[in-house]
């Protein structure tokens, strides 16, 4: 879908998860933090970012329509004065500014009903004779969201008043932002005393939650504070009051463009029943799932597929300990319901099958750590195990193995790694036939322990095209071909091994742009795939394009995949913490011929 500018203060945009590109031989701007990472539906706020090159910024690029007017800035630093209609819906969406010299890199912010309080007093939270100073705590109200800094070296300390039953919810919104803190939360008495604390909170991915009901009225201090990391997005945005969050939903997604049933579990336990239709873009295999009922929760990271979708607890036949799967390739929506619990599926299948079996869970909001099994039920065989990917803390399990001679079904068993089990462990298990595989990277290979999200603003999944000319895009193949070096020796998972030609194509181009297919040869590792716009095309109008690798194996499957870039915005040495946004689309602007000097 294509952005329109319709003009330099109102803009419309209509894209979902991209980023920046390095435009313009690097004079292209940059963002490294936005203040604060949160706006505020129905009303107006003014961020300021900072970065590189941002005199170079003329607009603000959100996906979401937007009254937006640029107010003060210079090289280093920029603000824009931002009205939400009351139409947007609360959640996490990327940002970024463009100008003549390109788009920039893709920062987060959050969108919501409560108002935000800017906070970075000083000495807030200081420590007195080994105690903390209660009377150096920050008076707020709630229901708000607090946006604070450089938290690394400091406790941030708040006070609020309470009547006697009152349930407060305390939330942290900065891990899924990007955001540096690895927070704990504290909640103390009003003389000091430990209440309750609070420290990787299960499914919010190093965010935190703390739900607690005051017996007595009075003050109370909640201490903020972060598990020893620094850097220069070490912002954080804390959330306070009475909400109703959700503690899981089921399923974890559905089948592209199809109408699904989905439960969502409160904070009590309660239900809420709703159909959501799956989005249909073929190019993006992640979506996000709005809890208009549940403010204490943002959207909920959902998947998308091509395969037919089945519930295991549908498939069951009785009481069997196995559910029968007669007709695959397809995509099993489950949940390891108790402790110690183990799902086992039986295929059918035939001698000199390659199958590959993936699980998606833990990114996707689940608790499970999974260890998915291969099993020859007559031979009592294993086949094959899979445990994790190894890839920045993706605990999701993926395994790919050949039936052998004289074998007609296969089990697959999945559970827990701790043996763990509950409402909060949802899975969807897609089976399919394997084989050769790649990956795609936008730009240059992407090694999950080195950290260019931050440090250098990654640049590669955009596009800066001149008007009248043309730019090249690179784009990096995953291989790891079984005898040689690995492309990617972090990656533990079942796409590896196709050694032929992937052939570059794009798709959804705008009116004046055109796309030269390229190639990545044979046993290669990267290629490019070329940009043109015609003199006549229009400028600083903000588009999306997605990039797929087409490519044939020897038995004449035909494979599709796309480029991607994964994005992690949090600091240098936090190289076990997950990604937090996956770019599936190159952004893309058409910049005056004449700027390009």
């Amino acid at each position: 879908m294509n952005l329109r500018l319709l003009s330099s203060a109102i803009l419309f945009v209509l894209v979902g998860s991209v980023a920046v590109g390095e435009t313009m031989g690097g004079r292209g701007p940059l963002i490294n933090t936005v203040n604060p990472p949160a706006l505020v539906i129905g009303k107006e706020t003014t961020i300021q970012l900072e970065g590189r090159n941002l005199d170079r910024a003329t607009h603000l690029l959100l996906p979401f329509m937007a009254k937006v007017r640029r107010s003060a800035g210079g090289v280093e630093s920029i603000r824009f004065v931002v009205s939400v209609p009351e139409t947007v819906e609360s959640g996490v969406y990327p940002v970024r500014v463009y100008g003549p010299s390109g788009v920039s890199n893709l920062r987060l912010i959050c969108v919501g009903q409560d108002r935000v309080i800017q906070t970075r007093a000083a000495g807030n939270g200081r420590y007195r004779g080994g105690r903390i100073d209660l009377a150096s705590a920050l008076a707020i109200e709630w229901p708000c969201r607090v946006a604070g800094g450089r938290l690394s070296q400091d406790i941030d300390l708040f006070r609020v008043s309470v009547r006697a039953g009152q349930r407060l919810v305390f939330s942290t919104q900065t891990r899924q932002l990007g955001l540096t803190p690895d927070p704990v939360i504290r909640l103390r008495d009003a003389r000091g005393r430990t209440l309750a604390l609070v420290h990787d909170t299960p499914t919010l991915r190093k965010d935190e939650r703390l739900d607690y009901t005051f017996k007595q009225a009075g003050e109370y201090f909640v201490e903020l504070q972060s598990f020893g990391v620094a850097g220069w997005t070490n912002h954080y945005v804390l959330k306070i009051g009475p909400h109703e969050y959700a503690r899981t939903v089921y399923p974890l997604g559905g089948r592209r463009g199809k109408l699904i049933d989905v439960s969502v579990v409160g904070r009590d336990g309660r239900v809420a029943s709703r159909k959501v239709r799956v989005p249909s873009d073929a190019a993006r295999d992640r979506w996000r799932m709005p809890l208009p009922g549940h403010p204490g929760s943002l959207p909920w990271s959902m998947a998308s597929g091509s395969l037919p979708e089945r519930h295991e607890k549908r498939m069951r036949v009785g009481g069997s300990v196995e559910v029968p799967v007669a007709d695959w390739p397809v995509t099993i929506n489950g949940r390891i319901d108790e402790a110690g619990e183990e799902d086992r599926f039986r295929l059918a299948v035939r001698p000199g099958q390659v199958i590959r079996a993936q699980v998606a869970a833990w990114y996707l909001g689940s608790a499970l750590d999974g260890l998915l099994m291969a099993w020859d039920p007559v031979g009592e065989t294993l086949l094959a195990t899979g445990d994790d990917l190894r890839y920045r803390a993706n605990v999701d399990p993926g395994l790919e193995f050949t039936v052998p001679p004289g074998v007609s079904s296969v089990v697959l068993s999945l559970r827990d790694t701790l043996d763990r089990g509950g409402i909060e462990f949802p899975y969807r298990l897609t089976i399919e036939p394997g084989g050769p595989d790649f990956f795609l990277w936008m730009g240059r290979r992407q090694n999950p322990f080195e950290n260019s999200g931050w440090e250098r603003m990654d640049a590669n999944d955009t596009v800066t095209v001149p008007q009248g000319g043309q730019v090249t895009v690179r784009i990096t193949a995953r291989r790891n071909i079984k005898g040689r070096k690995p492309d990617d020796g972090y990656y533990k998972g079942p796409v590896r091994g196709f050694d032929g030609k992937i052939r570059l194509v794009a798709s959804e181009l705008p009116a004046g742009v055109t796309a030269v297919s390229g190639e990545i040869a044979a046993g290669e590792t990267a290629g490019e795939i070329t940009f043109r716009a015609t003199r006549d095309a229009v400028t600083l109008a903000p588009f999306s394009v997605a990039v797929f690798g087409e490519a044939t194996r020897r038995d004449g499957t035909r494979l599709r995949r796309v480029a991607e870039r994964m994005l992690f915005l949090s600091d240098p040495q936090m190289t076990h913490m997950p990604w937090q946004w996956r770019s599936q689309k190159l952004v893309g602007v058409v910049v005056p011929q004449e700027d390009r000097r």
